[in-house]
């Protein structure tokens, strides 16, 4: 084989942070100093980790990071519970106890002069990632628990064997043990197939030695944290901490609100670090690997809440800004966003742009990567005036550096870069700059960099290069504002062959020229204003810019558009009075096409300007054209245009009548996207694609197929199609199916994927159909019946029929629980003019009846969150224990959870700036969706005479065009709805009438493309639907029926429970007596007031709702008084264990064939017995166990005594029946006796029976048997383990020697049973 030779040259480090595509190079060799020095970039991200590489210091040696924000509040600790202890210590250490029920161990060297000491509590795994938190659990796992845990199966396993071998016949003692020595095995099986290694627990504490507050985070586990080291907050000293081991963690902290909350500041995700160090990341000793400005210092600002899996929120948003102004920030980079459903609007559109418009702040963002179709710009950067939207490029060195390609392609435009314009005509993105960085990453992804791409990548490349223009500004003294620096930017940059303006903006951005620029036109009269633009083209609609697209295609003389242009200074500042005086611009307008006219002058003083524009599209060719009025000074048009008016104008195909088809063959190159428009017809509803290969050869290439109509109001997502295509020979065909809406025009663009290098040529057939529904509700009710559909085709040629209803969510609607009085929020949430925010609170409570996933949803705030006209919305579920499960936010659909039977608690908080929007919201409903173990289809027929006879259902049909065909949709049948629905519910799913071109894999009802929503109203149940939802009696309660005895058959007895004839026999006196006997059985089991017992026993000794009422009460007593209430259970049990006849009544429940009239009512009245039986065995069960395990209290004259002398003494004064043990020995022999009972009649391991053989087992040390008893109680639904339940399972295990369990399960204390909510 060949040695192939040496490679030559020098890794092309600069294309690792792209610079040269820029210019950003060629400056830096030019003006080294100009490096980004003196200039503050926030970045509004994920957080960035202060130890990640390149981002310790500047260029000059400063600090680099100068602080670390958490806006999200994902990181905060609730602080507000305080323990106070002497100022000056006597001993060498202090004590005290923390939220986490641990004792506190502090070093007495902290300097604490109030003595005052604020203690918290969180979960590391509610702040790491959770890439760290599943490496934490599997290295933890691997190296620490399953090694210990095979051998003590081994270990269990061999002492089973060799006690088995020992004692071939063994005797009932033996047994036990040897049963014993089984449940060890069986636990250990259990737990290994549950087992998941718990998060850590850290105790904070937050102290204030007289100038600065300090934080300590202990993480032993053991309390003892003498050995921690407090840290200030990272604004102060400039240091961070780790969580080591396996995490890799670096954080800092802060505090707020007086010590009552501690923020720990966590990178939530990598993409935070790496857009900081595409910005300014900075490596002394090695500069090529250095970020665009090096010299530039960062405020890294997270945003993206760790609860919500790095999703932004409205609040940290809105904290953000406060923190950009308090920082007095140059710059701000923000490479994240959403579609939107309107532009330019809502809360925190408003706070972020401030920042711009009144605070001077340069803002750079992502323009989104949801191209090729146009008007896919994301929210904020491409639909937000005052910012600066970047798309993504991507050049021939990058491909090579970055992607490894092996045939590189001319620069151009990421595929995925959105394109503009925004819905209300703004361009969307303004200038395009290299998309793509091998950056720094944080510590805990066990790399020091990593490939990204991305308009999350371009925008921290040009925030970067703006970096270098203001550092030379400042060093010269040259004034700019954030639009002169936007002007300068736009009229400077660089055209890109075949790059379209929609995805490349203005072009690609140039460092030079725009500082050039800026230098020369540094005191020009429109430095400090921007131009605010509002394009009207009726009453009813206005824009930032004009956009013809639906109904463009019909135009048939010119449209008029009114355009107004103010000029706008930064709000609130008297500095700027004598300029806007003296403002008097003298405008030349010049159109960039003919057939957008407009006039040639407009003079512009301090006010707002009209003009025309005229817009003539009739002799434009299908397809996308733009055109820019664009506003030169008269007097010096070299500076460019001071204002622009884009104009597009997308002129669609049009369908000849009768054809609902288009057939076209298209040829690529790599990265020129090819798009087409079509005026859909007015009846379609959905379309079929299909892409072959029109080529001679077998090509591999990928097409990025995308199609995209714009519906007002909401967001370009939810009228979208995304696929992508690779047709390998031309007899294979790709094909798909999506919904349309008819009468709107369709974008279809389709992109041969950027790294393709080689031309391609495919043929496009996009085909329509129509199966519209007239005039259908979308609402069936269980009352009526049926629900009549008449669908029709409205385009020629026959459609496919073939209609499919499906249930798959139900709806449970919950109201608020308790609220919260509208209070102001804190510090960090105030602005620099202090405007008061509020926030409101809701608590909502509610029952899951079927474990599943489940989507908590406030409908009313659903789906808007930069254009919310609320500052945010945030919700956060835990179980009845207090346990955190999940969050969300604005998009309901985001965050769904999986959640088993139980009680629920979600907390809502959402805020805004004033009082009495919140108020309105107190009774807002929560919406909990429940998605259907399995889809519930209801019955479609083509006549109501065939669902009327449960005929023959509709399957499928062709419809000609104009033909009305009729459906009946049946309700479910009330068998078939789920027995958790309850009356009054919705049952949610969709109604398709499309046949699917490919239906889903294991799909049994394939449902169309054109499905609409539809719901169905369960107004009432069946009997055997309400019976099966009826909740089962407690564990260790009577039922209220056989306590009350208001319905039994005994109730009718005044002495033997028989029945004594009819009730209408009674006499009034009789029912009076009855009554008023069935009320104080009621209180006595209610209240356990035993008051009236002696006297009712007298009329009705052996009625058994009154033993039952009298078990109850006395178990009770048993709470209050657990050794000497013993007694009187013991009693109570004995009674009833006494006078039953259990084979008897065990007979009569267990008769399968009974001849006798009355055969059900004596079966009910046995089950009644049994029950009653049974309660009776377990209570005396636990009376016994009391008097084996509690306190033994003291005499009469307040001596001791031994447990034996107690017991005696309790005998001798107990009442008749009791029978007390008289010894431990006896407690011993008669536990023993009611376990075999319970055994003989029952079964131990019986969910009711459970509680009692869970505490026996313990009482005799046989912990094997009771940990296993504990985990089959856990896996009830209804039941909870409790905190001291959960920390004797740890007793036990460690008892076993299980420590690794043991440990575990301390830990699982922590997560399960958390002392407080956690804080917004």
């Amino acid at each position: 084989m060949a040695v192939a030779s040496p490679p030559e040259g020098a890794f092309p480090l600069l294309s690792l942070v792209p610079k040269r595509e820029t210019g950003a190079d060629a400056f830096l060799t030019k003006q080294p100093n100009y490096d980004g020095r003196g200039v503050v970039i926030a970045i509004l991200d994920t957080g960035v980790d202060p130890g990640a590489p390149g981002l310790q210091v500047t260029s000059t040696g400063e600090r680099k990071i100068i602080d670390c924000i958490d806006a999200s509040g994902s990181g905060d600790v609730c602080t507000s519970h305080t323990v106070t202890t002497a100022a000056t210590p006597c001993d060498d250490k202090i004590e005290l106890q923390g939220v986490s029920r641990r004792s506190l161990t502090l070093c007495n060297q902290w300097k604490n002069p109030t003595g005052v000491w604020h203690v918290g509590f969180k979960l590391l795994g509610q702040l790491f990632p959770q890439s760290v938190n599943n490496r934490i659990q599997r290295r933890e796992e691997e190296n620490t628990f399953y090694p210990e845990h095979r051998q003590a199966v081994a270990n269990a396993m061999l002492e089973l064997e060799k006690w088995s071998t020992c004692h071939p016949t063994p005797n009932q003692e033996e047994k036990d043990f040897q049963e014993e020595l089984q449940a060890r095995i069986d636990i250990l099986n259990s737990l290994t197939k549950k087992y998941t290694l718990p998060t850590a627990a850290a105790d904070v504490v937050a102290f204030h030695d007289g100038d600065n507050w300090w934080v300590a985070i202990g993480l032993d586990g053991d309390g003892d944290m003498r050995d921690v080291e407090p840290i200030l907050p990272f604004r102060i000293s400039g240091k961070f901490s780790t969580f080591g081991g396996d995490a890799m963690v670096n954080y800092t902290v802060d505090v707020f609100d007086d010590g009552d909350i501690v923020s720990i500041v966590v990178a939530a995700g990598a993409h935070g670090t790496h857009v900081a160090g595409i910005a300014a990341g900075c490596f002394p000793d090695e500069s090529e690997r250095n970020g665009v400005a090096p010299g530039a210092q960062i405020v890294s600002i997270k945003i993206g809440d760790t609860r919500l899996s790095t999703m932004e929120t409205g609040t940290a948003m809105v904290r953000a800004a406060i923190a950009c102004v308090k920082y007095n920030c140059d710059l701000v980079n923000l490479s994240y966003g959403e579609g939107s459903r309107w532009n330019n609007s809502g809360r925190a559109i408003k706070a972020l742009a401030d920042l711009p418009k009144k605070h001077g702040i340069t803002f750079v963002a992502s323009a989104g990567n949801n191209g090729p179709c146009l008007s896919t710009v994301g929210c904020p950067g491409g639909t937000t005036s005052g910012m600066i939207s970047v798309g993504a490029y991507v050049s021939p060195e990058m491909m090579e550096a970055q992607h490894g390609l092996l045939e590189k392609t001319p620069g151009q435009n990421y595929t995925w870069s959105s394109a503009g314009p925004s819905t209300d005509g703004m361009l969307g993105v303004d200038i395009s700059a290299p998309g793509g960085a091998i950056s720094s990453v944080p510590s805990w992804t066990l790399k020091q960099h990593q490939l990204m791409n991305g308009t999350s990548m371009s925008s921290p490349n040009a925030c970067g290069c703006i970096a270098l223009i203001l550092s030379g500004l400042k060093d010269n003294f040259l004034q700019y504002s954030p639009f002169s620096i936007h002007r300068a930017l736009v009229n400077t940059a660089r055209s890109v062959s075949r790059a379209e303006t929609f995805v490349l903006g203005r072009g690609l951005l140039q460092v030079g020229p725009a500082y050039d620029w800026l230098c020369r036109y540094h005191a020009a009269p429109e430095r400090d204003i921007r131009f605010g633009i509002s394009c009207s083209m009726s009453r009813h609609t206005s824009g930032r810019g004009i956009y013809l697209r639906d109904g463009c295609a019909s135009l048939t003389q010119p449209v008029p558009c009114t355009v107004t242009v103010t000029p706008m200074y930064p709000r609130d500042h008297a500095k700027y009075t004598e300029s806007q005086l003296a403002l008097e611009l003298r405008l030349s307008l010049v159109s960039t096409e003919t057939w957008a006219r407009t006039c040639s002058h407009l003079a512009v003083a301090n006010s707002a300007r009209a003009f025309q524009v005229s817009v003539d599209t009739r002799g434009l060719e299908p397809g996308a054209h733009y055109a820019e009025v664009q506003a030169f000074d008269s007097s010096d048009v070299s500076r460019g245009p001071l204002f622009r008016v884009p104009v597009t104008a997308i002129v669609p195909k049009q369908l000849p009548d009768g054809v609902h088809e288009i057939t076209e063959t298209i040829s690529f190159d790599s990265g020129v996207p090819q798009r087409r428009f079509i005026q859909v017809p007015e009846t379609a509803t959905y379309a079929d694609i299909s892409l072959s290969n029109a080529t001679d050869k077998v090509a591999s290439s990928r097409y990025s197929v995308h199609a995209v109509q714009l519906e007002p109001g909401l967001r370009f997502s939810e009228r979208e199609f995304c696929k992508t295509m690779s047709p390998l020979a031309e007899e294979e065909k790709q094909e798909a199916q999506f919904s349309v809406m008819g009468g709107v025009v369709l974008d279809v663009t389709i992109a041969k994927w950027w790294a393709s290098s080689k031309p391609g040529t495919i043929q496009l057939t996009l085909k329509f159909h129509s199966l519209q529904s007239i005039g259908a509700p979308s609402t069936l009710g269980s009352n009526d019946g049926f629900q009549k559909v008449l669908v029709r085709s409205g385009l020629g040629g026959h459609c496919i029929l073939q209609p499919q209803c499906q249930l798959t969510h139900s709806v449970q609607v919950v109201l608020p629980s308790e609220r919260k009085t509208v209070l102001p929020l804190g510090e960090r949430d105030r602005s620099d003019s202090n405007e008061l925010n509020y926030q409101l609170q809701l608590t909502y409570k509610f029952h899951v009846g079927v474990a599943g996933m489940k989507s908590p949803q406030f409908r009313f705030l659903t789906s808007v969150l930069y254009e919310s006209d609320y500052h945010a919305q945030l919700w956060m579920l835990y179980d009845s224990n207090k346990a955190y499960i999940g969050a969300g936010d604005a998009f309901a659909d985001r965050y769904s959870l999986k959640l088993e039977k139980g009680e629920y608690t979600l907390k809502l908080q959402v805020r805004h700036h004033t009082v009495e929007r919140l108020d309105a919201l107190k009774d807002l409903q929560l919406s909990v969706v429940s998605k259907l173990s399995s889809p519930l289809c209801l019955d479609v027929y083509g006549s109501q005479n065939e669902l009327m006879k449960g005929g023959s259902k509709f399957s499928s049909r062709a419809v000609p065009t104009a033909v009305a065909v009729p459906l009946f949709i049946a309700c479910p049948a009330p068998d078939k709805i789920p027995s958790h629905v309850k009356a009054n519910s919705v049952l949610e799913g969709t109604l398709s009438f499309s046949k699917p071109l490919a239906p889903a894999l294991n799909s049994k009802n394939p449902v169309g493309v054109d499905r609409q929503p539809f719901t169905f109203s369960v107004r009432q149940l069946s009997s055997s639907t309400a019976k099966s939802t009826t909740p089962s009696p407690p564990m260790t309660s009577l039922t209220p029926s056989l306590a009350l005895g208001a319905s039994t058959e005994e109730s009718t007895s005044p002495a033997n429970g028989t029945s004594n004839g009819s009730s209408a026999a009674k006499s009034e006196s009789d029912k009076y007596q009855e009554a008023l006997r069935d009320f104080n059985i009621g209180w006595m089991s209610k209240n356990g007031d035993m008051s009236q017992y002696a006297e009712l026993a007298k009329a009705y000794p052996d009625h058994l709702p009154l033993l039952s009422a009298r078990l109850t009460a006395a178990y009770i007593q048993l709470e209050k008084s657990p050794f000497t209430g013993a007694s009187t259970l013991l009693a109570a049990a004995n009674k009833i264990i006494s006078t039953t006849d259990v084979e008897k009544v065990l007979s009569d429940k267990l008769r399968k064939k009974d001849p006798r009239p009355d055969a059900a009512s004596i079966k009910s009245a046995a089950e009644k017995k049994r029950h009653v039986y049974q309660e009776a065995l377990i209570k005396k069960g636990f009376a016994l166990l009391s008097l084996a395990k509690t306190k033994v209290p003291e005499t009469a004259d307040g001596n001791t005594q031994t447990r034996d002398e107690a017991l005696a003494a309790l005998a001798d004064d107990a009442e008749e029946g009791a029978d007390v043990p008289r010894s431990t020995e006896e407690i011993s022999t008669q536990l023993s006796a009611v376990t075999l009972d319970l055994q003989t009649w029952f079964d131990l391991w019986e969910a009711k029976v459970l509680p009692l053989a869970r505490a026996f087992f313990a009482y005799k040390g046989w912990y094997g048997k009771a940990i296993k008893a504990a985990l089959k109680l856990a896996d009830i639904p209804t039941n909870n383990m409790s905190i001291k339940e959960q920390g004797e399972l740890a007793k036990w295990l460690d008892v076993l020697e299980y420590k690794h369990m043991a440990g575990a399960c301390r830990r699982m204390q922590h997560i399960a049973y958390p002392p407080t909510y956690l804080p917004f």
